[in-house]
């Protein structure tokens, strides 16, 4: 009886022990973060897609070019941003997959860039109305004379890790 039931256990226990002291430096490959400080987000466009003249509503469509140098694959689940034209405050949008599972998220390539597309609506106030005016009397060319900012940030995701990326970016 050389295998009986405590070392079947004892030797199963110093299989695992070993396994992980052996795979350790790739398991901790894969739990680090990725570099989000070398994950960079730009606002590369801003497009009219919709105008109501009667609510004077305009629905933008925000593109955000985001470039991953680093090594590894990350993805996101929440971009939150505040939409500004010409320095006034004009809306605040989010574009979420949080509900969508890891693999069919939006994918940031090591040394690639990935577009994301939010489309945010404008509505009317004190604060916004001479742009939404502006926009709304001579939409394609005020779009490209008005001075775009987005400040906000994001949750870049890898394997087992969320990290909060804040961003800056003027158009």
């Amino acid at each position: 009886m050389f295998l009986s039931k405590r070392r079947i256990v004892l030797f199963g226990v110093i299989g695992v022990l070993a396994i992980t002291i052996i795979f350790l430096p790739r398991i901790q490959y894969f739990i680090n973060a990725p570099d989000v400080n070398a994950i960079d987000f730009k606002l590369s466009s801003v497009d009219i897609t919709n105008l109501s003249n009667n609510t004077n509503n305009i629905e933008l469509l925000l593109r955000f070019d985001v470039s991953n140098p680093s090594e590894k694959t990350a993805t996101t689940s929440k971009v939150e941003y505040d939409l500004f034209g010409d320095n006034e405050f004009l809306g605040h949008g989010i574009l979420s997959y949080e509900d969508i599972p890891l693999n069919g998220r939006p994918q940031f390539s090591p040394g690639q860039t990935t577009t994301l597309k939010s489309p945010i609506v404008l509505q009317p106030s004190d604060t916004n109305i001479d742009i939404i005016e502006k926009l709304i009397n001579n939409q394609s060319d005020s779009i490209n004379d008005i001075r775009w900012n987005v400040n906000g940030s994001s949750q870049i995701e890898s394997a087992f890790v969320i990290v909060q990326k804040d961003f800056n970016d003027v158009l």
